[in-house]
């Protein structure tokens, strides 16, 4: 994953799980308006920023000041989004509330005095830590939210303020339907959310509570755990891998039955990383099925034979790749084959062979949510190195690109970087088609006008690239020309 160097700064926010007791637990969630910038479409928990004048002294119990603000907000920003009121005294009449309410959204009455004017305090004890999450670097806007799960007990009056309002939908659902219902594609989740309710829907509250509170650790600028799609798992970790990137995706697919594409972690710290991640989707029923490569590059599959052993789980590829690495392989892989991963909810995955950035590799595309596991085929952001001394082809890989674009997928995941949605992920690989024959374009025309060694090709086709990345450009240049007809003799 290629880190940005300058990140939004995140905003500090708090968010509240509210919960109750019906024909099981069930929490609820907000609908955010498809037009909104941030997360539009998505079903969220009530929440939103810590404002500066959220004031600590209206919270009980509470053990430090920063806490007892952040669920102030927390508290504010439920009544704000639901009309319910979260806090300790008399609960006043419905219609008193729904004008407060306005009163509030209008920025008429502060927060504070509305819970005096009804003689009302906020508790703290009512309030469980259930985790910290920090927005993704490479996110426009980004907050580093402090989660509350709340046992709500109150009248339920919910209704959002307006109709095409930054919250166009309330529901409540058990933990379970919410990501049966992510699953089929009915509703939108964030990683915190889904995580959240993976454990609720698993595990007891008093069993999970613990857990949520310790939040997957996260780096500054990268998380290093994320699911995109129900059962669709990614995991970030540090590999020896190529600039401008500094880590490889790992994968994982399914709930019950794991499917781990592309361990590329090679130091110890990372790998026990990465099994402590894949130690607690165990704790939650999980089983590891096998560890599937796209292809043998070492920030790709660095990990697998550490984690075949520590898990018993065979190690599948494409027979090709049994020359570039020093570990076995249980089993080959080629077009066409599917591997599923049964549960409760089922994942097919499907693999695909596109050569061209090497002989044997796979790309996995995952047929119930659409998610496309493309390895190299493309990275984002950053290049994918096209080297014939490693068995790349560029005419290959331009035609597999080609074939990847035609593919009904609704997520693009590449080995490094951000992940793509929809028409963006298509968008990118038309992009990348376009650079690279606008770089061959480039390449020709330095050779008719009379360029005959690779620094005169660097000069003037890769005339914007840093020096330092002239090493992989060379290799480039070397594929396009074996594509172009022109032979290295021609040149130094």
């Amino acid at each position: 994953m290629h880190e940005p160097s300058t990140p939004a700064k995140p905003r500090l926010a708090a968010a509240a799980l509210l919960v109750r007791e019906r024909d099981g637990l069930e929490v609820l969630l907000a609908r955010r308006n498809k037009k909104l910038r941030f997360m539009g479409g998505h079903h969220v928990f009530p929440g939103g920023s810590i404002h500066k004048d959220d004031d600590p002294a209206y919270v009980r119990n509470a053990p430090g000041e920063d806490t007892a603000r952040a669920v102030f907000a927390a508290v504010r920003e439920v009544f704000e989004e639901t009309g319910l009121l979260c806090a300790r005294g008399e609960t006043p009449p419905v219609d008193a509330l729904r004008q407060a309410r306005r009163d509030l959204i209008a920025d008429s009455v502060g927060f504070a005095a509305l819970l005096d004017r009804f003689g009302m305090r906020i508790d703290a004890a009512d309030f469980a830590p259930a985790g910290r999450w920090l927005t993704p670097a490479w996110s426009p806007i980004r907050f580093q939210t402090r989660y509350f799960l709340h046992r709500y007990d109150g009248p339920l009056e919910e209704e959002v303020a307006a109709p095409d309002g930054e919250i166009v939908g309330l529901d409540w659902l058990t933990p379970g339907e919410a990501r049966r219902r992510w699953h089929a594609g009915e509703l939108r989740l964030s990683t915190p959310v889904a995580f959240v309710l993976r454990y609720l829907a698993r595990l007891p509250l008093r069993e999970a509570l613990p857990l949520l509170a310790e939040t997957p650790g996260q780096l500054d600028h990268v998380p290093n755990l994320f699911e995109m799609r129900r059962g669709v798992h990614i995991i970030p970790l540090r590999s020896r891998t190529l600039p401008p990137n500094t880590h490889t995706n790992c994968v994982v697919i399914g709930e019950e039955e794991l499917l781990i594409i592309d361990p590329g972690a090679a130091d110890e710290e990372e790998q026990a990383h990465l099994r402590r991640h894949i130690e607690a989707m165990r704790a939650l029923g999980g089983r590891v099925r096998a560890i599937l490569l796209t292809h043998g590059h070492g920030d790709h599959c660095a990990a697998a034979p550490f984690l075949s052993r520590a898990f018993d789980a065979p190690i599948l590829a494409h027979a090709s790749i049994a020359n570039e690495v020093d570990f076995p392989m249980s089993q080959s892989l080629d077009d066409g084959d599917v591997i599923e991963a049964d549960g409760e909810g089922r994942w097919r995955v499907r693999c695909i062979l596109t050569p061209g950035h090497d002989p044997g590799h796979l790309c996995f595309l995952e047929e119930t949510t659409g998610a496309l596991v493309v390895g190299d085929m493309i990275a984002n952001p950053g290049p994918v190195l096209i080297s014939r001394k490693e068995g790349g082809d560029m005419s290959v890989y331009l035609e597999q690109l080609e074939r990847l674009r035609n593919i009904p997928f609704q997520l693009l995941i590449p080995a490094h970087g951000m992940p793509l949605w929809g028409d963006h992920g298509k968008d990118a690989v038309s992009a990348l088609i376009a650079h690279r024959l606008d770089r061959e374009r480039k390449i020709q025309a330095a050779l008719d006008a009379g360029a005959r060694s690779y620094d005169a090709l660097l000069e003037r086709a890769y005339d914007a690239t840093p020096r330092e990345l002239w090493g992989m450009a060379r290799e480039q240049i070397a594929s396009h020309l074996h594509r172009l007809g022109v032979t290295l003799d021609d040149l130094e």
